[in-house]
């Protein structure tokens, strides 16, 4: 049996699957951890941890644990640092909570009072006087130095019809955007200190040097992050910078009073101290043991349900894990094992009545990325010179494919319909699109599309391509037939087909090219993808802080000029989505639902990629007997993590 969840709140499935979980069985040999000193690299020889058996007697009462098995642990648990792991932010739900929670597109406050907003006077938009030489955000949402020339929004000015050009001699002020973050007041470490706002800004102060992407983009928005009182700690952006994503701009906190003079000691291995629900109690070789924080905010109210949770390494290939799982050494396998790329093993996983496979959506999609300008265009395009045909340069021919995919069908074939088909860059619970603005599956309204730019079916055989009749940059009698680049991984290859049939139906020929990782990746001008140099190309984008639809703003296009660094590797240029997207990523939380709906209206119009699908992740564990069945649904399910009301038992 399958179990389907919603990608936003997966990160905390897999701690509420710690939360509620029963161990799966009689309870057998026992873990007691042993207690070391998180400051340390490694126990010294006189301290020497070990896993240990309990012996249990008559009057004891056993002790309810969970063994996760992953195929990698984690080099630090820190909530900031450099080191980084698939399974890392799973285990770090276990000993730092997020400060909000979002459910169904909407904030929800955890460790945090509440969520700030402007009718609270907790965030509000302060006009500040800026001077040329500021570090500033402009009106396109980037951060450039206040120089004459530069387009900016004004104070008071909310969208793009306000921008004006800075001439350098006129004073300006900005709108200067500031938050107040209030910590609940319960919210202990596992040693019992208060976490506290200083906690917070030595967060953040550790964290200014680090290199993780998302850090590093909410760092260079930063002006100032300081506590104001014991609880709340305030965060003022650059002038012009103003955000709806407020997850952001809120560190997590790090023990202070722990690793004031050690946290970059602490980084080099795994830390202790938390103020989840669990805080870690040993760490001997490749097992990690978690123990019930009783400091833990909501202890009154019986959570955590387990007492000891054990993390195993299991080292090898994905059979290693399987094999454990059913000789019952792993009650739960991580979603650091690929499974899709197993096809065998996720199949009998599917048919395996003694096994549940818990889906995560995705917050990475799947997309069809159309080569609009080739590299070779940069300079001019002239196809006698060797120059590919501009097949895609016209938008219309790209919508008119996105309505030849049968998404729906492809899902299904390729992931049995695990993952959620997208509409925009937006996942769906997350889009302010109405259903009569996607660009859905209808292959005659897609060749209708054809015809009006110019391709017909000339030689009257529809088993082959489309032919120009003088369609635009076309010579007459070209046919439509397109290199497709994916990489060898069979997942790819088999959407690639599907993709290939569909667009043959509408008259689009399609040659499918495998290209390895390392060369399909590799740097322009020499690596197709970043040296746009493809027709289409099948890959999978991580989410970028701020929005997606700054993957293809028209300044992240790679090229000669900016050493082919960029995400934009369609090569779209279109002045208009470029606005429309910063107005989605400067939106304010009143005005996010708005600015998101015209930015998805502004991609679909330009179209630079096809949105496939999301890309799941999953989490396998025993049948029955572990989450409770009788929790009133799928909804509600997740309604009960955001506040930890998770039912009952399993028995």
């Amino acid at each position: 049996m399958r179990k389907k969840y919603n990608s936003l709140l997966f990160h905390l499935l897999f701690l509420s699957v710690m939360l509620v979980m029963t161990a799966c069985g009689p309870p057998g040999q026992e873990l007691t951890p042993t207690q070391f000193n998180a400051t340390e690299t490694q126990p010294s020889q006189n301290h020497t941890p070990t896993l240990q058996q309990s012996i249990p007697t008559e009057t004891a009462t056993p002790i309810k644990s969970l063994t996760i098995c992953s195929a990698e642990l984690p080099a630090d648990l820190l909530p900031y640092s450099d080191n980084s792991s698939i399974n890392k932010s799973n285990l770090l739900s276990l000993v730092y909570e997020e400060p909000f929670l979002q459910i169904d597109g909407e904030l929800a406050p955890l460790i945090l009072e509440k969520v700030p907003s402007q009718a609270d006077g907790d965030l509000v938009l302060n006009p500040v006087l800026v001077q040329a030489g500021q570090t500033v955000v402009d009106s396109k949402g980037q951060v450039r130095i206040l120089t004459p020339d530069l387009q900016v929004r004004p104070a008071g000015c909310r969208d793009s019809d306000c921008v004006i050009t800075l001439d350098g001699e006129t004073s300006l002020e900005m709108d200067q955007m500031v938050v107040d973050y209030k910590l609940r007041e319960d919210l202990r470490w596992s040693d019992g200190t208060p976490v506290t706002a200083d906690d917070s800004v030595f967060s953040f102060d550790y964290s200014v040097n680090l290199t993780q992407t998302s850090l590093s983009w909410a760092l260079r928005r930063t002006a100032d992050y300081q506590a104001v009182n014991e609880t709340v700690v305030q965060w003022r952006g650059l002038p012009g910078f103003t955000t709806a994503d407020l997850s952001h701009f809120f560190w997590k906190p790090l023990a202070a009073h722990i690793y004031q003079d050690s946290v970059n000691q602490a980084a080099q291995g795994i830390n202790q101290i938390g103020y989840g629900p669990y805080t870690l109690s040993s760490h001997v070789g490749d097992a990690l043991v978690f123990s019930r924080n009783p400091y833990y905010f909501r202890a009154e109210e019986g959570l955590p349900k387990f007492d000891q949770i054990q993390v195993r390494q299991v080292v090898g290939r994905i059979d290693a894990a399987w094999a454990d799982s059913q000789n019952s050494d792993c009650d739960v396998w991580d979603s650091t094992y690929n499974v899709l790329a197993s096809p065998e093993f996720f199949g009998e996983i599917q048919t395996n009545s003694n096994f549940d496979a818990l889906v995560e959506a995705g917050d990475s999609w799947m997309q069809l990325v159309f080569g609009i300008k080739p590299a070779s265009y940069d300079d001019f395009y002239n196809p006698e010179l060797g120059d590919r045909l501009d097949y895609l340069g016209d938008p219309r021919v790209r919508k008119a494919i996105m309505h030849c995919l049968d998404r729906d069908t492809m899902l299904e074939v390729t992931l049995d319909n695990l993952g959620e088909v997208w509409q925009s860059y937006l996942p769906s619970e997350e889009s302010a699109l109405e259903t009569t603005q996607f660009v859905n599956y209808d292959p005659v309204k897609g060749v209708e599309l054809l015809q009006s730019v110019g391709w017909y079916d000339l030689d009257g055989n529809p088993s082959t391509p489309l032919q120009s009749w003088y369609a635009p940059n076309m010579p007459g009698g070209a046919p439509l037939s397109l290199d497709f680049l994916i990489s060898p991984n069979p997942f790819h290859q088999k959407l690639a087909e599907v993709i290939q049939m569909n667009l043959a139906e509408c008259g689009v020929g399609v040659t499918i090219r495998e290209e390895p990782i390392e060369s399909l990746y590799a740097p322009g001008p020499e690596g197709p993808l970043f040296g746009r140099g493809f027709d289409l190309a099948l890959i999978s984008w991580q989410p970028v802080p701020g929005g997606d639809c700054q993957l293809y703003q028209s300044w992240e296009m790679p090229s000669e000029d900016n050493y082919w660094i960029g995400t934009n590797i369609a090569g779209l240029l279109n002045e208009g989505y470029d606005d429309a997207c910063a107005e989605a990523v400067l939106a304010l939380p009143d005005e996010k639902v708005g600015a998101d709906r015209e930015a998805e209206l502004a991609f679909l119009n330009s179209l630079p990629a096809v949105p496939l699908f999301s890309t799941p992740k999953i989490l396998v564990l025993p049948a029955g007997g572990c989450i409770d069945d009788g929790i009133s649904g799928e909804k509600e399910f997740f309604t009960g993590i955001a506040t930890f009301g998770m039912g009952e038992m399993c028995p």
